[in-house]
C-alpha cells in the first residue's frame, strides 16, 4: 500500500492547478503544429532531389514540426525510405522525430530543468545529424534511388497569408510562456489570439484544431499520468544508494549503462521524463540523464524490430551502435560542464 501511495502522492505534488494549465497549453500548441503546419512542406526536402543541406537541417528539426512520437515516426521512415528518402537524412528524421516533439522538451523544461531542456533539444539535433551523414557515409553507395518519385513534390496550397498564421502560432507560444504567473502578459496573448481566429480562420478550421488537440490528449495525457505514477513508485523502491553507486557520477560507464538502457527499455510517449526525474531525485547525474534522454525516445526493442525490418539488419545494427555511442559522449561531455 505504502508504494502506490508513493505513486499517488506523485501525481498530487506534480498536477497542480498552474501546472495542468500550462499542460492544456502545451496541448494546444501541439494540436496547432500538427493540423497547421504543412508536413508535405517537410516532407518534400527529404527527396532525391532535395538539397542535401536543407534536407538535414528540415530532418533535424523535424520532430517539433510533425509532432510525431516513437510510435509514429516509424510508420513515417518506412514511407519515405520506400519513396527513395536518402538513408542520411531519413536517418536523421528517424532520430529527431521523438527526441524533440515539441511536449516532451516544453515538459524537459517544466519538469526536470531548463538546462536539460536546452541540452536535450541541441544534443538531438546534433546527434541526428551526426548519425545522418555517418550513416550515408557508410551505406549511400548502396542506396537505390528513383529520382523521378513525386511523393516530396508540394502541392499548392491556398489559405490565409504567412504573417497571420505566423502570428497565431506566436499567440500560443506566448501563452505558454507567460503562463499563470504573469496574467496581464497572457491576457494580451490570449486577446491577440482571438482577433487572429476570429478573422482569419473559418470554423472548420477551429473545430479540427480543437479535435487534434483532443486527439493528442486522449494519447498521451492518460500514458503521461501513469508515468508520473510509475516515477513516484520508482523513487519509493529504488535504493538511492543504488542509483548514486552505478549513474551517480560522470562516467564513461555510468553514461554507456544509461544510454543501453534508453536504447532498449520501452518509454511510452512523454513517460520517460517523469522517471528520468525520478531517478535525478534519486543521485543520477546530469551526464547520464541527457545520455538517457537522448536514447531513450528513438529507440526500443520493438523499434530495432520494425527498424530492422524496413532497411536491413546491418544498417539498423550500425545505427543502434550510433545511438548508443554518441549518446554516451554526448552525456559525459555534459556532466562535466554541469560539474
Amino acid at each position: 500500500m505504502s508504494i502506490l501511495s508513493a505513486g499517488w502522492q506523485a501525481l498530487v505534488d506534480y498536477l497542480t492547478i498552474t501546472r495542468v494549465i500550462s499542460l492544456a497549453f502545451a496541448f494546444f500548441l501541439s494540436g496547432a503544429i500538427s493540423s497547421f503546419m504543412a508536413k508535405n512542406a517537410v516532407m518534400k526536402y527529404f527527396g532525391p532531389r532535395a538539397n542535401k543541406g536543407m534536407a538535414y537541417t528540415i530532418a533535424s528539426v523535424s520532430g517539433a514540426i510533425l509532432a510525431v512520437c516513437s510510435c509514429s515516426v516509424l510508420p513515417m521512415f518506412a514511407s519515405i525510405r520506400r519513396k527513395g528518402a536518402g538513408i542520411g537524412p531519413a536517418i536523421t528524421f528517424l532520430f529527431a522525430g521523438p527526441a524533440i516533439n515539441v511536449l516532451a522538451i516544453i515538459f524537459t523544461f517544466t519538469l526536470i530543468s531548463p538546462s536539460i531542456g536546452v541540452a536535450r533539444v541541441s544534443a538531438s539535433m546534433v546527434v541526428a545529424i551526426v548519425i545522418g551523414l555517418i550513416m550515408s557515409l557508410l551505406y549511400q553507395k548502396t542506396e537505390i534511388q528513383d529520382p523521378n518519385s513525386d511523393m516530396f513534390e508540394l502541392p499548392d496550397e491556398k489559405g490565409r497569408k504567412g504573417w497571420q498564421t505566423l502570428l497565431y502560432f506566436i499567440a500560443l507560444l506566448g501563452i505558454l510562456i507567460s503562463g499563470v504567473k504573469h496574467p496581464l502578459i497572457t491576457t494580451g496573448f490570449f486577446i491577440v489570439l482571438l482577433v487572429i481566429l476570429i478573422t482569419c480562420f473559418s470554423k472548420d478550421e477551429i473545430l479540427g484544431w480543437c479535435e487534434e488537440t483532443w486527439g493528442l490528449t486522449k494519447k498521451i495525457a492518460p500514458l503521461f499520468i501513469v508515468g508520473v505514477f510509475v516515477a513516484g513508485i520508482i523513487t519509493a523502491i529504488i535504493p538511492q544508494t543504488i542509483m548514486v553507486k552505478y549513474a551517480g557520477a560522470n562516467t564513461i560507464k555510468s553514461n554507456l549503462l544509461a544510454s543501453i538502457f534508453g536504447s532498449f527499455m520501452y518509454f511510452a510517449t512523454l513517460t520517460e521524463v517523469p522517471i528520468v526525474n525520478s531517478f535525478m531525485a534519486l543521485g543520477m547525474n546530469k551526464g547520464p540523464i541527457l545520455a538517457l534522454l537522448l536514447a531513450g525516445p528513438s529507440l526500443s526493442l520493438p523499434n530495432m524490430l520494425i527498424i530492422g525490418k524496413v532497411m536491413g539488419w546491418k544498417k539498423t545494427s550500425t545505427y543502434i551502435g550510433l545511438v548508443i555511442v554518441l549518446s554516451t559522449i554526448i552525456g559525459l561531455f555534459f556532466g562535466f560542464i554541469m560539474a
